[in-house]
């Protein structure tokens, strides 16, 4: 009840600012088109997929903790967290078990709302939004330190070699706005950028698992529901570096008239959807030389790799329907590799491969497909059967995976 009353307030207040700063967001010179309406040059996704490995973990008790969890790697290897229960795991690159344990409460090393969690060098790093507080953990799983800096409000907090970078509706002045934060190594906010329209209610954005932002090196990336810019926020300031162009685009002045809670309402995405924008950006994910990103348009799910150094990019349309084995004869090998890239969740990018997990249903369509698999397929697929098997993994059940971009 208390969290209910806290958004309602916050929506209310937020619906009662003036807009005198709302064009701010449209002022930021892009420095790269994706125009999304032009497909010359552009290159078929499966071509670029180099291998797509499972991670074989060792399935232990704590497996039940492992059902779309946060995820970061490092060199001496996996690392989870579950928003569900609060348990921190990690393996080593072989597969073992190092340490599960559970870090909810208020005491030295645990966190009651976890806003999001990443790896720095060689320190694991959790940010709790509501205490203000950013754990660092080693690799090990012990707990080593943590910045305590309760006025600190932003809703994702990362840290750079060089300073704090927050994203958030709130900064130093109640009233203020802003959205992106940049903080000194002792946690002092010391610039803010970014004063939001009135119809973005907070930074929690969330499709699916994943949060749409970012750590890449030392800049922080990240999209605003309803806009088709990628934001950069670095020591230096914030730059808009992306911009997603289509011919499907939402008005900016579609919420315009509309209360807090009717923009609540599920109708009104509904209708959004019905109209066929080009939106509901989901599954980020970024490598030196990509970004893949998962979108909408015209009502059908899609997914974009785009080259940031040739500047192009493939499209990958989403299934037309689950998956039944009655449709087997009817499907080709371009649609088990639909299947395949739309069951996989991505949750973090390590030494420029994306990892993430799927269901075990992935298994229910591989196993029963495989007069359609070419290669890679069929190597993907012996390592699935095998750690199935082996690991007596069942219904319900996570797999996770690498996969590697050529």
């Amino acid at each position: 009840m208390k969290q209910f009353v806290t958004l309602f307030l916050l929506l209310s207040f937020l619906m009662s600012c003036s807009s005198r700063k709302d064009s701010e967001l449209y002022t930021y010179k892009t420095k790269q088109i994706i125009d999304l309406t032009d497909q010359s040059g552009g290159f078929n996704i499966i071509d670029k997929i180099g291998n797509i490995d499972i991670l074989n973990l060792t399935v232990e008790e704590s497996w039940v903790h492992l059902k779309y969890p946060r995820m970061a790697v490092s060199d001496d290897g996996y690392y989870f967290l579950s928003d569900r229960t609060f348990f921190l795991i990690g393996y080593d690159h072989a597969g073992k078990l190092k340490f599960a344990k559970q870090i909810k409460g208020r005491g030295r090393g645990e966190t009651i709302d976890v806003g999001n969690m990443f790896m720095r060098n060689d320190t694991l790093m959790i940010y709790d939004r509501v205490l203000g507080r950013l754990l660092c953990y080693t690799e090990d799983g012990n707990f080593s330190s943590f910045l305590n800096r309760t006025e600190v409000k932003a809703e994702k907090f990362y840290k750079t070699d060089e300073c704090f970078l927050g994203l958030s509706i709130f900064c130093d002045h109640e009233f203020d706005n802003h959205y992106c934060t940049k903080y000194d190594n002792d946690g002092i906010c010391i610039d803010n950028y970014l004063t939001l329209p009135s119809h973005y209610i907070g930074f929690d954005y969330t499709v699916g698992y994943t949060d749409m932002s970012y750590l890449y090196h030392d800049t922080l990336r990240f999209m605003l529901p309803h806009d088709y810019t990628l934001f950069s926020l670095t020591e230096n300031g914030l730059d808009a570096t992306f911009r997603f162009k289509s011919n499907r685009e939402m008005p900016r002045d579609y919420f315009d008239g509309m209360t807090s809670l009717e923009k609540m309402n599920p109708e009104v995405y509904a209708k959004t959807w019905a109209e066929g924008f080009t939106g509901y950006f989901s599954e980020m994910t970024e490598t030196d030389k990509y970004l893949m990103v998962n979108f909408s348009s015209d009502n059908q799910n899609q997914m974009m790799l785009y080259d940031k150094k040739t500047n192009t990019y493939g499209l990958l349309l989403g299934p037309d329907s689950f998956f039944e084995e009655s449709m087997v004869s009817e499907l080709t090998t371009e649609d088990i590799w639909k299947y395949i890239m739309f069951s996989f969740t991505r949750l973090c990018v390590y030494d420029n491969s994306v990892y993430g997990c799927a269901s075990y249903g992935l298994y229910n369509i591989l196993s029963k497909t495989e007069s359609l698999h070419d290669e890679k397929i069929k190597a993907f697929y012996a390592q699935v059967k095998y750690f199935v098997e082996t690991q007596k993994i069942e219904q319900g059940d996570m797999f996770f995976f690498k996969m590697s971009l050529l």
